[in-house]
């Protein structure tokens, strides 16, 4: 029974596709009506699945949330760590190369920034200590991967408050992007929260 094909498609090939269909129905809600606005009913319709089958992926709509959060973090991080490999370049360039791949994409499509920025705070105390804690996870490890000199390091500071305090500040730039009527450039986003990082580590 397990490998029996409808539509060509195997039972684990069709849970697989109505998986994805949910996240694309989420994505393109939560971006754009938020998701304080949109109700599994909407995403089911959206994805063209019953209410039995998005349950069958995801236990909530924050669930739902929270897997398109860590795809996004993922693919944004990813992005920052390999800009910052270049170990040829002065500390300046690379954290600006860094900053200005990580604005480039998510205003490349705004549901990105409106999902990652807007629509992930203030949702639950489970999130919101899921989201700081991965985003405080993996500014540390971009700060190990830039290999700064020894002699640059700042003393006596907690390295976990100033992972959370850039980290916050990166979000809360692209926040100002999502809401304002007159959007910053990346450009400018960029240069801003590289004098953050070179002012607060004292690169």
């Amino acid at each position: 029974m397990a490998n029996r094909l409808y539509g060509g498609l195997s039972v684990k090939q069709r849970r697989a596709e109505r998986r994805e269909r949910l996240l694309a129905g989420g994505y393109e809600l939560f971006g754009t009506a938020g998701y304080l606005n949109t109700t599994i009913p909407m995403i089911c319709n959206a994805a063209g699945v019953t209410a039995r089958h998005f349950y069958e992926e995801f236990e909530s709509r924050e669930a739902l949330l929270r897997t398109l959060f860590d795809d996004l973090a993922e693919q944004s991080f990813a992005i920052v760590r390999e800009a910052l490999r270049h170990t040829e370049k002065p500390v300046y360039e690379r954290v600006l190369s860094s900053n200005r791949a990580y604005y480039t994409f998510f205003t490349e499509d705004p549901r990105r920034a409106r999902i990652y920025a807007i629509e992930c705070l203030g949702i639950s105390r489970e999130l919101e200590a899921h989201r700081r804690d991965m985003r405080e996870r993996s500014v540390r490890q971009l700060t190990r991967a830039t290999e700064w000199p020894a002699s640059s390091r700042v003393p006596d500071v907690d390295s976990r408050l100033v992972a959370i305090g850039l980290a916050s500040a990166a979000v809360a730039i692209l926040a100002e992007w999502v809401l304002a009527a007159k959007k910053p450039s990346v450009e400018k986003m960029a240069e801003t929260l590289t004098l953050f990082w070179m002012r607060t580590l004292q690169l």
